[in-house]
């Protein structure tokens, strides 16, 4: 025995240990490059060997883009978009996965089945056609036509997830409601919805990290408005072949922060929400 391990089992631990140090390491390494990256000064970021620990490290570059590249105006306009593509979706996907779970018609199978199918179309494809929708709409470049844009990439997902775990839930509760005497809506709000907050919580985690990642859509349909994601194609340089490595990497630790602290303190409700919406039985 080694280590409290039957020797029989040394084999599948080291494997199993191995490949999650391997994985770990995969993962990451270029996060902490992109780190030193960003606290590297400039003239040393070509330096070869890489110096994963640089000795002139400084946080020169975060104070440049916080006070010279309006990351502030930046960041509200990410969390007003965001806010509302996330209220829209989880609350339009809460009602569509309670209509699909709970009447199973063969117009609703059909529209689901659309739905879901909508997901798998690349934006690029339908990118031309929103775009003449938005500006017919006079939408392009406002805060409502990059919140519906949004939504509609992360309903489908949330709507998958909620019809799942709805279908888990016993009518008999339903049932216990309207003896009760509750209607439609009471139902809806006072009953299913506590009961849903746990894949609620997981595609409302999911869905804020996808936004924070976008970055085609206020590439594509706005110009005035600017999103955190935007903000690294807009570092300024000097000229066409002299990147600013130390500011896109400041602006991409910037971007990753939250959903590395997101997923670190909510990994139990992600992983839970996943397994018991995502599994039908």
């Amino acid at each position: 025995m080694v280590f409290g391990i039957k020797k029989k089992n040394l084999p599948g631990f080291l494997l199993r240990w191995g490949l999650t140090i391997a994985i770990c390491f995969i993962i990451i390494l270029p996060l902490w490059w992109i780190f030193i990256s960003s606290i590297t000064p400039a003239s040393q970021l070509y330096k070869t060997p890489i110096d994963f620990f640089p000795a002139g490290a400084n946080f020169d570059s975060y104070q440049k883009v916080f006070t010279q590249l309006h990351i502030w105006d930046k960041a509200k306009n990410t969390l007003i978009i965001t806010s509302i593509a996330l209220v829209s979706s989880i609350l339009f996907g809460m009602m569509a996965a309670y209509a699909f779970a709970r009447f199973p018609t063969r117009g609703l199978k059909i529209a689901n089945m659309l739905l879901l199918f909508s997901s798998m179309i690349p934006g690029i494809v339908t990118a031309r056609s929103a775009y003449d929708f938005l500006r017919a709409a006079h939408l392009l470049d406002t805060y409502a036509g990059l919140s519906i844009m949004y939504t509609s990439a992360i309903l489908p997902f949330s709507v998958l997830i909620l019809m799942n775990f709805v279908q888990q839930i016993p009518v008999s509760i339903e049932e216990a409601a309207e003896v009760d005497g509750t209607n439609f809506i009471q139902k809806l709000f006072y009953v299913m919805l506590p009961l849903m907050m746990p894949a609620i919580a997981t595609i409302a985690i999911i869905n804020f990290i996808s936004c924070l990642n976008d970055l085609f859509t206020p590439l594509f349909f706005a110009n005035r408005i600017e999103t955190l994601s935007i903000g690294i194609t807009t570092v300024p340089r000097d000229n066409t072949y002299d990147v600013p490595w130390d500011l896109i990497s400041t602006m991409g630790w910037i971007i990753i922060a939250p959903i590395i602290v997101f997923v670190l303190c909510f990994e139990k409700q992600i992983m839970e929400g996943i397994m018991a919406g995502g599994v039908k039985q």
